[in-house]
């Protein structure tokens, strides 16, 4: 049985980002093909650690915790783990890991780097740390056994710059859940009366951009932002500082409560100005089946021509496709069906999970 390592997240179960939720549902599904699978994990992400979770295997290391040093610092450590345990094929997540792609390659272990959107466009960082994620993706294509990308328009960025075009396998998404109708009293919310936002608090998502916009739009209907920024609080509580109380923020929430908000609210919306592949608005689709997303590239490719987009910063273009949701609620539930029929097609966990076999039997072969 070959022995799979997952470095480079803060682990499984997932309980912060899409890299940790496509880990979760690939190698659950992995493992059932013959593979010895191990996610190895951030030890001060987690206060219950537990040796194995739906039959992978899980170790546990330790970082510095700052923006700049967690995840480099937890990847170094795991990098060493590795190689001394001595696994037969490395999965890397992350554009900044692949610094660490020359150590593998030297002894000749076989690595499958799968790396974020534009990660470098950010605004969180720098001009050393941008810098660095640029030079980073040069390395995930030069030294990386084979490498992925979540969406088509980067897979052809990559495919323009580098002699070895990347392998595009996107996240996926599941509309198999168990919801709760009980879970909206917690939050003073009824069915279809409120609209929904999830993801970090960071200035490219757009937050500032649909609470100043929300605050001009004549409704009842109650607007949930759900999420919140572990190193930057100061950002989280100037958005916070709304008098709208309409607006309502429950922090992070996970698992059946985050279901449950997604599945009874009346759409989800985002304002982003940059994205890879959104696992939350993939999520949206899946589970809700109605999201109002800005119009950059990466949310029209996922959308595959269903539901609304607005001109990005556009304030008057926001509230008009709002206000069309709103006043027209037969059409949107015509809209949800074919937006669940695309999750079905293209974002499958059990075809996105084949892929990545497929890609271990190349190495293996």
């Amino acid at each position: 049985m070959k022995k799979i390592a997952i470095l480079g997240s803060k682990g499984i179960p997932a309980s912060y980002s899409g890299f940790e939720t496509s880990i979760e549902e690939t190698a659950t599904r992995i493992i059932k093909s013959n593979f010895d699978v191990t996610v190895f994990c951030r030890s001060n992400h987690y206060k219950n650690k537990l040796s194995s979770y739906k039959n992978v295997n899980l170790i546990y290391l330790p970082s510095i915790k700052t923006k700049h040093l967690d995840t480099i610092t937890n990847t170094f450590i795991s990098v060493v783990k590795s190689i001394i345990d001595r696994y037969d094929i490395i999965i890397l997540y992350g554009v900044g890991n692949s610094i660490f792609l020359l150590i593998y390659k030297l002894l000749s272990i076989p690595v499958i780097s799968v790396v974020d959107g534009a990660d470098w466009k950010r605004k969180k960082w720098g001009k050393f740390a941008k810098l660095f994620l640029i030079i980073s993706r040069h390395f995930a294509a030069k030294y990386s056994t084979f490498y992925v990308v979540d969406n088509q328009l980067l897979a052809d960025d990559y495919s323009k710059r580098f002699p070895n075009p990347p392998f595009y396998i996107p996240y996926g998404a599941s509309p198999e859940i168990t919801s709760n109708l009980s879970i909206l009293d917690k939050y003073n919310l009824k069915e279809k009366e409120y609209i929904i936002f999830v993801g970090r608090f960071v200035k490219e998502k757009g937050i500032d951009f649909l609470i100043k916009n929300y605050e001009n739009i004549q409704t009842n209907i109650k607007l949930v932002i759900v999420g919140g920024n572990y190193l930057n609080k100061k950002y989280e509580e100037e958005l916070k500082k709304t008098k709208d109380k309409r607006i309502i923020f429950p922090g992070f929430i996970y698992g059946n409560e985050y279901e449950s908000l997604l599945k009874f609210a009346l759409f989800y919306v985002s304002c982003s100005y940059l994205e890879g592949t959104s696992p939350s608005l993939l999520n949206a689709m899946a589970i809700n089946g109605l999201a109002l997303v800005s119009d950059i590239q990466e949310n029209k490719e996922v959308l595959k021509d269903t539901c609304l987009t607005f001109k990005s910063g556009d304030d008057e273009d926001f509230k008009e496709k709002v206000h069309y949701y709103l006043k027209n609620a037969e059409l949107i539930e015509k809209e949800r069906l074919k937006t669940k029929e695309i999750i079905k097609k293209y974002y499958n966990w059990e075809k996105i999970s084949k892929q990545y076999i497929d890609l271990f039997n190349k190495i293996i072969i």
